[in-house]
């Protein structure tokens, strides 16, 4: 197991042989901790594979994180069926776009927006807005949607499924594209571009 070095973004992580990394929170990274060093051998000497991990770690939550700050707004907006239907395009459309690209700024954002404790005040003042509103279906709605969103199963529910397209676009998985996104951003600050 690796320790984390004094950075913002930096995480701790294990290489399970034969099954790859993963990062403390459970994320899996296809390759070995051995074919990382080699692949981002020159990266490494100026950032660290913790920093490099954590930050692709972060970058993986982006999708459920806006979707969660989205959905107490469409729910007080939107029908119910609208709120939920308009928060999966939205995690889906990040999902495709996150992968696109690395812009370290909007991490900072997400290391405070990614925050489940955060999240949990923010919604328990709108269940408690709807609720003394007397809308009891928006409150039950928004913590539904914050249990299935901060646990995981809607990622579950609706990534597996389109993997397949997912796949067509980018030859690696979610996590292991975010890594390579995030040493592409590090390499070209290195250079200068």
């Amino acid at each position: 197991m690796s320790r984390s070095s004094n950075n913002l973004f930096a995480v701790e992580y294990r290489n399970v042989p034969g099954k790859g990394v993963f990062a403390s929170g459970g994320l899996k990274f296809q390759a070995s901790e051995d074919e990382m060093r080699r692949e981002h051998q020159a990266l490494l000497r100026r950032v660290s594979l913790n920093t490099l991990l954590g930050e692709a770690a972060l970058w993986v939550l982006w999708p459920s994180t806006a979707a969660i700050w989205a959905f107490p707004l469409l729910v007080w907006r939107l029908p119910i069926d609208m709120a939920v239907l308009a928060a999966i395009g939205l995690f889906l459309a990040i999902q495709i776009a996150h992968m696109l690209f690395y812009a370290q700024r909007l991490n900072y954002v997400g290391l405070l927006m990614g925050n489940r404790a955060l999240q949990a005040v923010v919604y328990a003042a709108c269940i408690a807005a709807f609720w003394l509103h007397g809308d009891w279906q928006r409150a039950l709605a928004a913590g539904v949607w914050l249990v299935v969103m901060a646990t995981g199963v809607v990622q579950v529910i609706f990534t597996v499924p389109f993997m397949p397209i997912l796949k067509r676009l980018f030859a690696l998985r979610p996590a292991d594209q975010a890594l390579q996104n995030v040493a592409r951003y590090h390499g070209r600050r290195a250079s200068g571009r």
